[in-house]
């Protein structure tokens, strides 16, 4: 029987580890769907509360009055309670150690990934995969943030937690989602086969309803070019990212 495992043995790679805690990932489901269906407010909530690496102290609780006004606000702050991600303690309010900051920075959306992964028929996939390979005598290791298998065919997802709106003048944000095009694309050239597809998972607006047209052009003419598919904002919700899960599986 294949396994992601003996399929990438036989392209000189092998799996390092067991990549994320699955299990953990099906028991903070409800939270990681909550974070989906109210991003609005997740997102003013990690970029306000969100314990910075050397500031020493968490914000105090008198910038909550706009995160409090988000739909979706007292959902995501029970669930967090609920599984000791966020701390609120006299009048302060801040993320619960190590775990908590790779959840909110990020881990959620590979998290989220994996169960669309699931949902859409995978017959096996990981998260926070690290696999390692050997070249021409040269050996190194990449992490794929999702990799699944359908049958005996392999598929990638790079998941990116961005800022929802996209400046037209912020340069680093459209540099880091162009970077992310070509990481999957060599993803899919190192690790994968012909046929088998590559998506990126950004939480970043890339389509402007009201003009009808992709609010960054040329990410999206280089993802059509190198074969990767983008998977925006606007297709964060549960049955479209499962659809696109779906698509990335059919061959």
């Amino acid at each position: 029987m294949q396994t992601i495992e003996n399929i990438l043995n036989s392209r000189s790679a092998f799996l390092k580890g067991t990549g994320g805690d699955r299990q953990a990932a099906e028991k903070r489901r409800d939270l990681t769907m909550a974070i989906e269906r109210s991003y609005p407010a997740f997102e003013i909530l990690r970029d306000k509360f969100l314990l910075t690496e050397g500031t020493g102290k968490p914000k105090g609780s008198d910038e909550l009055e706009e995160v409090a006004s988000a739909p979706g606000y007292e959902l995501l702050i029970e669930r967090m309670q609920r599984f000791e991600l966020l701390n609120m303690d006299e009048g302060q309010i801040y993320f619960n150690g190590p775990d908590a900051h790779r959840f909110m920075t990020g881990g959620w959306l590979e998290e989220l990934a994996w169960l669309a992964v699931m949902e859409a028929g995978a017959d096996e996939a990981s998260f926070s995969q690290l696999i390692g390979w050997e070249a021409e005598g040269y050996t190194g290791e990449n992490e794929i943030d999702v990799i699944f298998r359908r049958e005996d065919r392999l598929g990638f997802v790079s998941c990116k937690a961005l800022r929802s709106s996209l400046a037209t003048t912020d340069r680093k944000h459209r540099a880091r989602m162009m970077d992310a095009v070509h990481e999957a694309d060599n993803l899919a050239d190192h690790f994968g086969q012909p046929g088998e597809r590559v998506g990126v998972l950004v939480t970043t607006d890339l389509f402007d309803e009201q003009r009808s047209e992709a609010r960054y052009q040329a990410l999206m003419g280089k993802a059509a070019v190198l074969d990767v598919r983008i998977i925006p904002l606007e297709d964060l919700g549960w049955d479209r990212l499962v659809d696109v899960m779906r698509y990335l599986m059919d061959h």
